[in-house]
């Protein structure tokens, strides 16, 4: 196991009870460690600073007592912006009917990355289904794409300020 999951594993459940979700975690190892946490809430209500403080204290208490990372680090909490990543098929059911973007492992009519509104997903004997309603010049088409293709996920968070 990475350490990013190992970070990820010990403070899932302490954010969680709180009302946030770990959407990511990165290191960055340069003359000084960077610990990138990406959270959101589960309320799915806009990420205020006030949130990105209480994550960061819950963060920093745990990750002292569990001594997870060598020496010292800055530790960097924030919202996963306008394009929040998707991190697995659970997260694709949470978002069916929001707008997503797509980057795939190979081409599906001569593209790597689509967008559209996430319709439906379906599972089938051998992978997952992602069908997806993309609005192009000529109207709206389907596009299907196996799970197993998708290289990364993203859903577009829309909040009126």
């Amino acid at each position: 196991m990475t350490l990013e999951k190992k970070i990820h594993a010990v403070l899932d459940a302490p954010l969680r009870d709180r009302g946030y979700e770990l959407v990511e975690v990165r290191l960055t190892f340069g003359t000084v460690i960077a610990l990138d946490i990406s959270m959101d809430r589960l309320d799915e209500t806009p990420v205020s600073v006030d949130d990105c403080v209480v994550v960061s204290r819950v963060a920093s208490v745990i990750l002292d007592v569990e001594n997870l990372v060598d020496g010292k680090y800055n530790l960097n909490v924030h919202s996963p912006g306008e394009y929040r990543p998707i991190n697995d098929v659970d997260g694709l059911q949470r978002f069916c009917g929001q707008e997503i973007r797509l980057e795939l492992h190979s081409k599906i009519n001569g593209r790597k990355k689509i967008a559209g509104k996430l319709l439906r997903i379906e599972q089938n004997a051998n992978d997952t289904i992602v069908y997806l309603k993309e609005e192009c010049d000529t109207g709206a088409e389907w596009t299907a794409v196996f799970y197993s293709d998708i290289k990364k996920a993203a859903v577009r968070r829309f909040f009126s300020i």
